[in-house]
């Protein structure tokens, strides 16, 4: 089976035989006259004698550059062309009666191709390639054709570990008004090639790629597939560092007194910040509720404990403001004197509480603060730990 790298072997070695090629401009127009004046080529036959056999196209993609992933809309945006071989059973000609010319360039639109396009494309089904793209036909009759252009495919992407989250995303190039027994796709020796000078991408890094062909019914099509990783660097930046900062000052609302009038105002400010973050996030995730982003569980969990701490401090606002005439309950008395005796000794001491033991509602509310300052530290803690091994390593 013919293929691109048969057809360099191919060239190659017409090359190395003909190293003195006598062909001028005359012998081209001569060409050019008899495949498509003389034999009356028509591009909308089949290249092929016998009509009841398909078209063999090999199919390659050249990856230049991988413009953009869009979690939003679910597109991928890739900048390359792929290279399509076949042969052309009425493009044939001697090149040794005509001064040696062994291949010829001509516009795409004037000799048959296969109706190639991007089966899962984001935009309007249209034809590959431009008017000024030119095919390379040999005397042979192997034509091969190259169309550059920027590819937008739909990608179902899994927002579920963003964002040290992997994707992969196809393009999947069809026949589309040809059946299997007009035109058979086969995937080209090489498959997708990515290229030496591909362009960086600064939020993805493509990891690997692979091709295949399938034929489904009577469709014929190849798939090509590109495997890439996340740079998570700009989201740790820029959304996770400051949800643990703004974590740690949430927590710190314990070591504000409960008495103090700005203690509930800094509670909401930090919640609303936690909201805001939430909403950002929200912004650049695709808008899908059959996957949950770990990220948004975690912000979530935060939110809560915000929304806690809020809650907390404002019973605690109205129990400190309590008279010391009222009796201040026992589990709260006895909290706060376990906190006494571990300040006064290093060595934990039976508490005994006793008629001298003056335990009033502020310190009581001290003691409480204490407790959640170390209870939502140890939650804050692990539930940071928990997500990020989830989401860097258990993909």
């Amino acid at each position: 089976m013919w293929s691109t790298k048969r057809l360099l072997s191919f060239v190659i070695l017409i090359f190395v035989c003909r190293t003195v090629n006598s062909a001028t401009d005359a012998d081209f127009r001569d060409v050019l006259t008899e495949l498509f004046t003389t034999r009356s080529y028509d591009k909308i036959v089949r290249p092929i004698t016998n009509q009841s056999e398909p078209v063999v196209a090999l199919v390659e993609y050249f990856l230049y550059g991988l413009n953009d992933v869009n979690e939003v809309e679910q597109k991928m945006t890739t900048t390359g062309y792929i290279e399509v071989s076949w042969k052309d059973e009425f493009l044939s000609w001697d090149p040794n009666l005509y001064g040696g010319l062994w291949y010829i360039y001509v516009p795409q639109g004037k000799v048959w191709k296969p109706d190639i396009s991007l089966g899962n494309g984001f935009k309007d089904l249209k034809e590959l390639g431009s008017d000024f793209i030119q095919v390379y036909i040999t005397s042979d009759g192997y034509v091969l054709w190259k169309p550059f252009q920027i590819f937008e495919s739909k990608c179902n992407l899994d927002p579920t570990y963003f964002p040290f989250d992997k994707q992969t995303c196809n393009l999947e190039f069809v026949v589309w008004s040809l059946d299997i027994d007009d035109v058979m796709l086969l995937v080209g020796s090489d498959g997708i090639n990515m290229m030496e000078a591909m362009e960086s991408n600064g939020q993805w890094d493509v990891v690997s790629s692979s091709s295949s062909d399938e034929t489904v019914s009577v469709e014929t099509k190849v798939i090509f597939s590109i495997r890439m990783k996340r740079k998570p660097l700009f989201i740790v930046m820029n959304i996770i560092i400051p949800i643990i900062l703004l974590s740690i000052l949430n927590i710190f609302t314990f070591q504000i007194p409960a008495d103090c009038g700005e203690r509930m105002g800094y509670t909401i400010t930090v919640w609303l910040s936690f909201a805001v973050f939430l909403t950002i996030v929200s912004a650049s995730l695709p808008k899908s509720s059959d996957t949950i982003p770990v990220i948004s569980i975690y912000i979530m969990v935060q939110l809560g404990i915000g929304t806690a701490t809020v809650l907390v401090s404002a019973v605690q606002s109205r129990f400190v403001s309590r008279s010391d005439d009222k009796p201040v309950t026992a589990w709260l008395k006895r909290l706060t004197l376990i906190g006494r005796s571990k300040v006064e000794s290093n060595a934990v001491k039976k508490v005994k509480i006793g008629d001298d033991d003056k335990v009033n509602w502020k310190s009581g509310i001290a003691a409480l603060d204490v407790l959640f300052f170390w209870l939502f530290f140890i939650l804050l803690a692990i539930s940071t730990f928990v997500i990020l091994m989830i989401s860097a390593f258990m993909q």
